[in-house]
């Protein structure tokens, strides 16, 4: 791109995008305001429709509940079957003034005893029916409060049962008092709203179970949108009489609606409206507004058009102001330009030094470098002659210089290597001393003994319990002798193993869980001379074609790391090794500490060679690099370390089952 485009772009992105993303904020500002307001107004109008719902379902069961203190109703319960056969014709006069209060949606009344059997119903037909089995009958009787149910479907459509419990004077159900009232009523109150609305909104009210009592979009999905049921949870809807006996649109939504504004598909459209759901206080019941997203979003949308008609102005009042701009700024750049690349090729160039402004000057500075360059061409002319030499000079002096350090190298880890064994040998000696010096005394003992019993018997003062005192020491004795020179035994079989494993490094297979305890046991004395207490978690039966030297060396170097640098200034410590497989190929091996950790700063130079945070106080910087030659070059592995200050450190080694077949070091 010419530079002319590139100052345009420059300055049009630099004017542009600015004001893009201060449109893009105000936009959201604008969205997020917007929908706090229509979530705020949908919430308010749901509330009335709630509202209006339960004002309803509360003046249902306060009239019922009045009601079920007539005294024809209290009479007819108290009374024996002969005294009710004369009252039956007041109950039926009196349950019938019940509905004649409400004639158009109140189908019937009924006193039911406390089994569920009608007693009398103003639906002739159903007296000596059992309605125990009803949801609502047994909630009734159950909770000892009225309730209002449904709706439940039949052939004459959905029906709502209130019911009102009825108590004789100690407080006991002795009966119901129910009535069958239409759901159409309730499809009032949701198509009241819709009128209301002339933007598309409508209402829907569900129960508790999902199923829709009323709706105001199309009375036809009343009892047949159901949200959040399966097909196991339909099939008991239906068993109950709670949805429509046609199922052919049900679980629409497979979410449930909770309390508050979401989005949902409330009819069926496969189209998403924002709902709000509010819950009644009445009735077990929620009712959703919903709005559909065209007219939620209106106000917002023209808000965005005005704003992308502004911005777009704009845009080109910029655009051709950067053209401008950038045309002036162009010219006198290409001249400048086209005199560099012939000062590049060694040809005159003609430069604008006689220019004003910062051309001139840039102009003046362009004919300064071409002078100065054509005075270094001569120099590296000059020097080239005599490069070739230099550089095999130097070459063989580096050469020399990182022979003689890899020797040194060699050297100190030879050193590092001895040294190590020197200390294993002196903790194994100090190991040794226990079961040696406990030996010795118990063998110094038995002889005093047996000098004892050899002068009883030349004096003929040898007694029958002597004798057996005798006896029971000398099996003591040879106990103690055998457990302590069979611990010094097991001190150095181990002892044997690690050292000829630390000085030949021969490849062999062994197992990982044996070599580790191994190497700690030979650690041990030191360890808790200092304080410090191991755990070990090792798998067992796994099998390694390796290295067991190098591997005892890392071990040994992660303990002496952590008593020298972990656990410094501290009287107790705790130190967990683990080994265990890690995939099919690999096993992994982990040293963590509780010490002081390792700063940040110094986390990612610990395996440098030379570094030390103890130089001049016995810390030479060799053994983590040690340990981090040995992993990645002999056994074929990684390492990783993790460490936070005042936690401790982690250090893990993974290794191959199989060690490559590369040589390792003598």
């Amino acid at each position: 791109m010419k530079i002319r485009g590139q100052l345009l772009v420059t300055l049009a992105l630099v004017a542009l995008v600015p004001l893009y993303v201060a449109g893009w904020i105000a936009l959201r500002a604008n969205e997020y305001a917007r929908a706090e307001q229509e979530d705020h107004a949908l919430l308010v109008r749901a509330g009335e429709v709630a509202a209006a719902v339960d004002t309803f379902a509360a003046a249902t069961l306060d009239g019922l509940r009045a009601d079920s203190h007539l005294p024809a109703l209290r009479r007819y319960l108290a009374a024996d079957d002969e005294r009710r056969a004369l009252l039956i014709s007041e109950l039926v006069e009196t349950l019938r003034n019940t509905v004649i209060k409400d004639p158009i949606h109140v189908g019937s009344a009924a006193l039911l005893d406390r089994d569920g059997r009608v007693m009398v119903d103003t639906e002739l037909g159903r007296v000596g029916a059992s309605e125990a089995d009803n949801l609502w009958f047994r909630q009734t009787v159950d909770s000892g409060m009225p309730s209002l149910a449904g709706p439940f479907f039949d052939a004459d459509g959905a029906t709502l049962w209130a019911s009102v419990p009825i108590h004789d004077g100690g407080g006991r159900v002795v009966g119901v008092l129910r009535q069958r009232i239409s759901a159409a009523r309730l499809q009032e109150f949701v198509r009241r709203d819709q009128a209301r609305d002339a933007g598309g909104g409508f209402s829907v009210l569900f129960d508790s179970a999902g199923v829709a009592i009323a709706h105001g979009e199309d009375g036809r999905l009343q009892g047949r949108v159901v949200y959040g049921a399966d097909r196991a949870g339909l099939a008991r809807l239906k068993a109950e009489r709670r949805v429509a006996s046609d199922l052919s649109v049900l679980a629409r939504q497979p979410a449930a609606l909770v309390d508050g504004v979401s989005w949902a598909d409330m009819n069926g459209d496969g189209a998403d409206e924002r709902v709000a759901v509010v819950a009644l206080n009445t009735a077990p019941w929620r009712l959703a507004l919903a709005e559909p997203a065209s007219v939620y979003f209106a106000p917002y949308a023209r808000v965005t058009t005005a704003v992308m008609a502004l911005g777009l102005m704009v845009t080109m009042l910029i655009v051709g102001a950067a053209w401008l701009v950038s045309t002036r700024i162009a010219k006198p750049i290409v001249q400048l330009t086209d005199a560099a690349e012939r000062i590049g090729t060694g040809e005159q160039a003609i430069l604008p030094t006689g220019a004003s402004g910062e051309i001139g000057q840039l102009a003046r500075a362009f004919a300064h470098g071409d002078l100065r360059l054509r005075e270094s061409r001569a120099a590296l002319e000059s020097l080239n002659a005599t490069l070739e030499a230099r550089v095999q000079s130097r070459t063989a002096e580096l050469s020399q210089a990182l022979e003689r350090l890899q020797l040194a190298q060699d050297e100190l880890i030879r050193s590092e290597k001895f040294i190590a064994l020197g200390g294993l040998v002196a903790g194994i000696a100090h190991e040794l001393n226990t079961p040696i010096g406990n030996s010795v005394t118990v063998a110094s003992t038995l002889m005093a003994q047996s000098r004892q019993l050899q002068r009883d018997v030349a004096e003929n003062q040898l007694r029958r319990s002597s004798l057996v005192d005798y006896a029971n020491n000398v099996s003591d004795a040879a106990g103690l002798l055998v457990r302590n020179l069979e611990r010094a035994h097991e001190l150095v079989a181990s002892f044997k193993q690690v050292s000829v494993d630390r000085v030949s490094e021969k490849r062999r297979e062994f197992d990982l869980a044996t070599t580790v305890r191994e190497v700690v046991a030979t650690m041990a004395p030191v360890m808790r001379h200092q304080g410090v207490e191991i755990e070990l978690i090792l798998e067992d039966d796994v099998v390694l074609d390796s290295y067991p030297g190098p591997l005892g060396q890392i071990i040994t170097n992660f303990i002496n790391n952590a008593l020298i640098h972990a656990f410094e200034d501290r009287e107790h410590g705790h130190l967990r090794i683990t080994a265990a497989r890690s995939g099919s190929r690999d096993c992994a091996l982990s040293c963590r500490d509780d010490g002081v950790g390792i700063p940040q700063e110094q986390l990612k130079r610990i395996f440098d060679p030379f570094f030390t945070t103890k130089l001049g106080r016995g810390g030479s910087g060799l053994g983590l690099s040690i340990v981090y030659n040995l992993v990645s070059g002999v056994l074929g592995g990684r390492i990783d370390v993790e460490s936070t200050p005042g936690e401790g450190t982690c250090f893990v080694v993974t290794i191959p089952l199989v060690a490559p077949d590369a040589t390792p070091n003598a």
